[in-house]
Formats: C-alpha cells, structure tokens, sequence
C-alpha cells in the first residue's frame, strides 16, 4: 500500500520504506505540507508519530483536536508532564524529551510507539520529525547522520514512511549532501514552487492561503 500525500491534484503517492526530506525556509509553507500529511493518514485510519523539537505539546493536540488521535503517538521535546493539565485527555500518546540532545531517548519512544501500533495492526504508519535542523543546532553533524541512519533503516523495516523537516537556508552544502544520503526522495519548497525529486519528479506551482497549501499548476 503506498501513502497517500493528501493533495490529489498533484497526483503523488509514496511507497512503503521511504524516507523523505522536506526543505524549505520559514515562510514556505513546509509546516502546512507536513501537518496535511499527518491528517490524510489519520483521516485513512492510519497511524502517525509526530516529534516535535518545536512547539508545545498543546499546540499539536489543538492543531489535531479534530482527528481521533487513538493511532497518533508525540514525542515532544518542549514540554513536560507538569506543563499539562490533571485532566489532559492524551497522556497516553505522549511521550517528553528533556532536551533535542536526548536523541537515545527519542529513538527508544519512536520504537516505543511503533511497537504499540503494529500491535494493533494499522494499514501504515506516518512518521514525521520536525526538525533536524534544530537537532543539527545541537549535535554534530556525525552524531545527527547516526542517529537518522538508524531511524530510516527502522522506517525501511517497518514500512512505515518518513518526513525529515530541514529549515532552507541555514545549513551548509555538507549537512545538506550527507543527509540527503539516507533520504529515498527530497521535497523543496521555495519561491512558489513545490518540487519532488527522487521518488517522483514533478513540479508545482503553489500559494499559502489561510493555512492552506494551493497547487495553481504544475510545470
């Protein structure tokens, strides 16, 4: 079964296993592409791991307040327990990180959740990371290139799919080469444009309006 990307007009499909890496700079829109990926998948019944170096944990579980987050698992690297209120309905699909350096911990969650939810037999499982950038701002390159060596051959072998996010811009031509080798695909956003490379080639035209990615053509 390939993973649905959420946009029909762009006619796109990705297959089991791959790993992809999607750049783009901060009013590119890449954040709208990867949350309409995680809400095709939860809308298809399936699964979603979605790390967070970024933003509360509140703000995941408002942004997806309208989707049965069942089959969704957080690993959160912003908060923590106390953060949250008594009565906060999701404990169970979240998971806190201290620090975007933890990366043992957040491997061993990401296993975690893949156990829980192959368990329960899901059509897929959806795996997005935002961002390796932020993990790049505090390790090493060498260290970051390890932990995603392990992380997409774990995506591999399940067949689960991957959206690795990267900020456009504040990486250097080595980071971007050498992580670029364990991605089966990059996605690029920049300028209006939405381009596929690797496991498909085509190109789009597109606007941001209110929180929503436009295809307005393909060139």
């Amino acid at each position: 079964m390939n993973y649905q990307f959420g946009y029909p007009d762009i006619g796109i499909e990705i297959p089991p296993g791959a790993n992809l890496m999607v750049l783009g700079d901060i009013f590119s829109g890449k954040d709208i592409l990867y949350k309409e990926f995680i809400r095709e998948g939860l809308k298809n019944g399936e699964a979603c791991i979605f790390i967070s170096t970024n933003d509360p944990i509140q703000e995941t579980v408002e942004e997806f307040s309208d989707y049965n987050l069942e089959y969704m698992g957080m690993v959160n690297c912003i908060s923590s327990q106390i953060d949250l209120a008594p009565d906060f309905a999701y404990i169970d699909q979240v998971r806190f990180v201290n620090s975007p350096t933890e990366l043992a911990t957040i491997m061993a969650f990401i296993n975690d959740f893949l156990d829980i939810f192959q368990a329960k037999d899901v059509p897929g499982i959806r795996i997005v990371f935002d961002s390796v950038s932020t993990l790049l701002m505090y390790s090493n390159l060498k260290t970051i290139f390890k932990f995603l060596h392990v992380l997409t051959n774990t995506v591999k072998s399940t067949k689960a799919v991957l959206l690795m996010i990267m900020e456009e811009g504040v990486h250097d031509k080595i980071e971007i080469t050498s992580l670029e080798r364990l991605s089966q695909g990059i996605i690029t956003m920049s300028d209006g444009e939405l381009e596929f490379n690797g496991f498909s080639r085509k190109k789009f035209t597109y606007e941001n309006e209110d929180d929503q990615i436009i295809i307005t053509g393909e060139k």
